[in-house]
C-alpha cells in the first residue's frame, strides 16, 4: 500500500513538473522571439539563462555549477557535455558562461515556436548524412563565433543516453572544432539520469550538478587525430561526472 501510494506522489509531482515546463517553454520563447526582432541574440541569451534558472526553482530542483577558478569568461569556447536526458540542455544552458549558440538536426528547425525561435536566435542547421553541407555549418560556425565573440554547445555523442551511461563520442565534432580553433571545455553533468531517465514519464525532482573542466587549448589537439581529441575528452568528461557513467564492458576491460 506505501509504494501504491509513492507511486501516486510521484505521478502527481511529475504532472507539475512537466506541466510547468511546457508553460515555461512557452513563456520563455513567445517574448524572446519578440525580442529577437529588435535585440541581438546576446541580450535574448541572458534572458533565457535568468528564466531557465528560475524554472529550475520552481521545479525544486537545485543546479549547482562548478567552473575552473582560472576560468576566462571573455573567451569564446566550443563546450561538449554527456547527454544522459531530456533536462541536458536546459539545465545546461541555465550555467552558460556567456552568449552561446548551438548547432542542431535541421528537422528541429520545422518544430512550431521552437524551431522559429532557434533559426532568429542563430543556431545553425545541420544535415549529419551530408558531409560538405557538415563542414560548410561549421565555416559558418567559426565565423560566428568570432563576429558575435560567442561559444558553441555541442553534445559530442549525439543523441541522449538510454541507461545513464557515456557513450561514444563522434568523431564530427572534433572535425568541426579543428576548423573553428576554439578551446574544448569538456562538461560533466551528475543527476540528470536519476532525474529524468530517456523515455521515462515518471520525474524526481532532485539536485543536478554542472561541472566545467579545464579549457584544451587549440595548441594541444590541432595536430591530433578527431578519434583521439575524442578519447580524451571523453575521458575528461568522465571525470567530471559524479556518476558512474563509465558502461559495464569498459569496466571489465579495465579489470582484465
Amino acid at each position: 500500500m506505501i509504494k501504491f501510494f509513492k507511486l501516486i506522489g510521484k505521478f502527481f509531482v511529475s504532472i507539475y513538473m512537466w506541466t510547468v515546463m511546457f508553460l515555461m517553454a512557452f513563456i520563455i520563447l513567445v517574448p524572446n522571439i519578440i525580442v529577437l526582432f529588435f535585440a541581438k541574440p546576446t541580450r535574448v541569451f541572458y534572458n533565457v539563462r535568468s528564466m531557465l534558472r528560475f524554472m529550475f526553482k520552481i521545479l525544486f530542483i537545485k543546479v549547482t555549477l562548478e567552473m575552473p577558478e582560472d576560468f576566462d569568461y571573455n573567451k569564446s569556447y566550443i563546450i561538449m557535455p554527456n547527454h544522459i536526458s531530456f533536462f541536458d540542455i536546459p539545465v545546461v544552458c541555465a550555467c552558460l558562461p556567456n552568449h552561446t549558440f548551438g548547432i542542431e538536426a535541421e528537422s528541429h528547425f520545422s518544430w512550431p515556436i521552437y524551431g522559429y525561435f532557434i533559426k532568429k536566435y542563430g543556431t545553425l542547421p545541420i544535415n549529419r548524412k551530408n558531409i560538405l553541407s557538415s563542414f560548410r555549418t561549421f565555416e559558418t560556425a567559426a565565423k560566428n563565433m568570432k563576429e558575435q565573440n560567442a561559444s558553441l554547445l555541442v553534445f559530442p555523442e549525439g543523441h541522449r543516453s538510454e541507461n545513464g551511461k557515456i557513450q561514444q563520442l563522434k568523431k564530427i565534432p572534433f572535425k568541426m572544432a579543428q576548423i573553428v580553433k576554439a578551446p574544448i571545455v569538456p562538461v560533466g553533468l551528475t543527476g540528470l539520469y536519476d532525474l529524468s531517465p530517456k523515455g521515462g514519464f515518471i520525474l524526481t525532482p532532485k539536485p543536478v550538478k554542472v561541472k566545467f573542466g579545464k579549457p584544451i587549448p587549440v595548441e594541444e589537439y590541432e595536430g591530433l587525430k578527431p578519434e583521439e581529441i575524442a578519447k580524451i575528452v571523453r575521458q575528461r568528461i568522465i571525470e567530471l561526472s559524479e556518476d558512474d557513467i563509465v558502461p559495464e564492458d569498459e569496466k571489465q576491460l579495465q579489470n582484465e
